[in-house]
């Protein structure tokens, strides 16, 4: 072999040999204009061809950004040719609220363009008051089409409900003030801060209306805590509470550890890494129960609450391809929802629907649905109420409960504005058959006009998206010209003869 060539493939060993991660502390400014600072580790292979996964740390109460790089998760990360990167937050007793996830955002955005990274491979990892920032985050971020829609989480020592850790607080003698800096004070004083406490936990056990647990049901959820009686009282049994509460969700991991230890201290990077591996981002589950602190999008809804104050809103959904199915429970302040069909689903021509509202307060719900076949007649039942939108929406009202299939007709015309097709017989003699093409469904009022335009007769009458066939009747008019009109439609002439 040349010595040339011996030398070349020496010098590639070699650096394949000494190559090292990168490694580094940097910050960028947040939605809210104040600075996130977080550490990375950048795998030393690292290919932004082959975006790889990233695991997100989360500290404990009064811990720092560089906490999980001491319990070697970033040797792991390093041997898979991931990236790990940790956020400080706004201060070491953020309590995951809305601050602390605008600093995590805001590092993913950061790494996003730098050193981009598998958008269905994204992990969370905490410890303590961390540990259960997964969840809180996915609560309170699961768009389908959010960049950082998180695989999988893991927690050591998870503080899963705030309100019930204040309490205990309490009863150990107000041990810790900290959570009423990060909430605005304690639940008691107001509902205001009640909800926030709510909306920033994982799971409200008290009352589960209040709870936004559902939204991360379809994550895996890996779970520790410690061996000793503290560990217990304060995290296993609260866990295994939760773990009855997911129990038709994800697969998830919820143990005690069989050494004392707490947070990080108790999460064994080579068990706790090979098991979120397992898992990609999952935005179209077929069965989902959600909850929604604010409007906006949670998986493939967007949702609209109602004027309720400080209540959550509460529907279900479920979807199945192979029978063509959709079906709804609204349960709670749910004023309107939208169902983005962008899920992976061959062309739909029929929709078996059963659409339920049980809110106790408001049964009235506007519900539409997107990527329906577009400029098409939407048969309910066989009746033509509703055209699909040139954008192809179609938005039904919906109070109490209704069971019903959709039928999409490419083959009527809807006009632009409602036209009357034919009058016969013309001259007629008190009875008149109307063929009327409307542009809307829903009771319409049919006016005839004497040659002066005086109103002589109104009647209203149910029209349906197609060409529909009206009897009516003028049993007290007397001979002559007359005009009849049809909501929008022009006007026609007919001629009345006794």
């Amino acid at each position: 072999m040349p010595t040339v060539l011996i030398i070349c493939l020496w010098c590639v060993f070699a650096n394949l040999a000494t190559a090292q991660p990168l490694e580094f502390e940097t910050s960028t400014t947040t939605a809210f204009g104040d600075t996130a600072l977080f550490h990375v580790q950048i795998p030393s292979h690292y290919d932004p061809n082959h975006p790889p996964a990233i695991i997100v740390g989360w500290h404990a109460l009064g811990g720092s950004l560089v906490e999980i790089f001491a319990h070697q998760y970033d040797e792991m990360c390093e041997q898979r040719g991931w990236i790990i990167a940790s956020h400080q937050g706004p201060n070491d007793r953020h309590w995951n609220t809305r601050l602390p996830q605008l600093h995590c955002r805001a590092m993913l955005e950061w790494l996003d363009e730098h050193y981009p990274f598998s958008h269905d491979s994204i992990y969370m990892c905490g410890a303590s008051m961390g540990a259960a920032a997964g969840q809180v985050w996915h609560n309170n971020n699961c768009a389908y089409d959010d960049d950082y829609f998180i695989a999988a989480t893991a927690g050591g020592s998870q503080i899963l409900d705030c309100q019930l850790r204040q309490e205990e607080y309490l009863a150990m003698g107000d041990t810790n003030r900290s959570m009423r800096v990060a909430f605005g004070g304690l639940p008691s004083e107001s509902d205001s801060i009640a909800y926030e406490y709510h909306r920033y936990s994982a799971v409200h056990f008290a009352d589960t209306t209040e709870s936004m647990h559902f939204n991360s049901l379809t994550v895996p959820i890996w779970s520790n805590w410690g061996a000793e009686q503290f560990e217990w009282d304060a995290y296993g049994y609260n866990a295994q509470r939760y773990a009855i509460l997911r129990q038709n969700g994800a697969q998830s991991r919820f143990a005690a550890q069989g050494w004392e230890g707490h947070g990080f201290n108790i999460m064994i990077p080579e068990e706790v890494i090979p098991w979120l591996s397992q898992f990609s981002a999952d935005r179209f589950p077929d069965t989902l129960s959600l909850t929604a602190d604010e409007d906006g999008r949670y998986y493939y809804c967007d949702v609209t609450l109602r004027d309720s104050a400080y209540t959550f809103a509460r529907w279900d959904i479920r979807k199945e391809q192979e029978t063509k199915r959709l079906d709804l429970v609204f349960l709670q302040n749910v004023a309107g929802l939208t169902v983005n069909f962008v899920f992976p689903w061959v062309q739909i021509d029929t929709l078996y629907c059963d659409w339920r509202s049980m809110d106790p307060v408001n049964q009235n719900t506007q519900v539409t649905l997107t990527n329906m076949p577009r400029n098409r007649i939407a048969l309910l039942d066989g009746f033509a109420l509703y055209r699909v939108s040139n954008e192809g929406n179609l938005t039904i009202d919906l109070n109490g409960q209704n069971e019903f299939v959709l039928t999409f007709d490419s083959t009527h015309v809807v006009p632009s504005q409602t036209e009357i097709v034919r009058a016969y017989p013309n001259p007629f003699n008190s009875d008149l058959t109307l063929s009327i093409n409307p542009n809307r469904a829903g009771l319409t009022t049919i006016n005839v006009y004497d040659v002066l335009g005086r109103l002589a007769q109104s009647t209203t009458v149910q029209l349906y998206l197609q060409v529909n066939t009206v009897h009516l009747s003028v049993p007290d008019l007397p001979s002559g010209a007359y005009w009849i009109r049809s909501g929008d439609s022009t006007p026609i002439k007919v001629i009345l003869i006794r």
